[in-house]
């Protein structure tokens, strides 16, 4: 847990929002809370959630984040396979240009940028709408948090 307070407290360092909701059910397990908990004092401003706006400080705030270690994937560049039709390698990579433009699909492609498991699920779902049912294998993954 220690190595997580050492993350939590990097992320304050680096404008992560963060939250100071005491009454919210949901901060003990929220990470907007907890790094709200490792703010350091030198830090003289900072975003934080309006506690008294619409949603915040419920069950169903919008900036809840649960404070669980996911699978993340990280890098595609192997996603496209030899025995692939070429259909579905240029349906698959154009739709997912259109959807997040070149810039962060190199990104995402290359593991600049995280994947995170519903974007993972999002890209399965392309390849079989194009048609391909075999296994899509990312570069590797990390367990880490959905900040």
């Amino acid at each position: 847990m220690e190595e997580d307070w050492i993350q939590f407290a990097e992320k304050a360092e680096k404008d992560y929002l963060v939250c100071y909701a005491e009454a919210c059910p949901l901060r003990e397990q929220c990470l907007h809370w907890l790094v709200g908990q490792r703010m350091p004092d030198s830090k003289m401003t900072y975003t934080c959630v309006n506690p008294r706006s619409k949603g915040a400080a419920t069950e169903q705030c919008h900036y809840y984040r649960v404070a669980k270690k996911v699978k993340i994937a990280k890098g595609m560049t192997r996603i496209f396979t030899d025995d692939m039709p070429r259909r579905v390698e240029q349906g698959v990579r154009k739709t997912l240009i259109k959807r997040y433009n070149r810039t962060y699909y190199f990104e995402f492609r290359n593991g600049k940028q995280l994947i995170p498991p519903a974007m993972q699920e999002e890209i399965r779902q392309l390849f079989r709408h194009f048609g391909w049912n075999g296994e899509v294998k990312f570069d590797g993954y990390i367990m880490d948090y959905e900040w």
